[in-house]
């Protein structure tokens, strides 16, 4: 089964809407258009208090955009901030919307848990999204 490190970089394995959780304790659910999620339990106050979305937390689309530990070493993010975000070891900014207070980021998997804790840090931090792919089929 493919294997995906979340943000924090607790780690499960997905496959055909069935989770093995390995390095996380957590609760699987599925939403009304059948997304597998498996949210872990350190993370609900966040996601509650909105600093991460749940699609974070979203196998389905996960594994649709490719974002599995064999296919890329990073995970990429949408980070909505006032300001500059400061400097963080394995956080790669590829571009920052000035209009929309948006940042497009790729964190490196390896540190993940490393750069969750400095993000989470920031007084200007409003809210940390996925990045996803959308590919158009003519």
């Amino acid at each position: 089964m493919p294997k995906f490190t979340f943000i924090n970089a607790d780690m499960v394995s997905f496959s055909n809407n069935k989770v093995d959780p390995l390095t996380v304790v957590g609760k699987q659910s599925c939403d009304r258009n059948g997304h597998v999620f498996y949210i872990p339990t350190t993370m609900t106050a966040f996601i509650e208090s909105g600093k991460l979305a749940k699609d974070l937390f979203n196998l389905t689309k996960l594994s649709i955009a490719k974002y599995d530990d064999q296919t890329r070493s990073t995970l990429p993010i949408l980070i909505k901030h006032h300001g500059s975000l400061c400097e963080i070891e394995g956080l790669t900014v590829k571009r920052q919307f000035k209009v929309i207070n948006y940042s497009s980021a790729e964190i490196d998997k390896s540190k993940a848990d490393l750069v969750l804790n400095q993000l989470l840090k920031q007084k200007n931090l409003e809210h940390i999204k996925l990045d996803e792919i959308h590919q158009l089929h003519l």
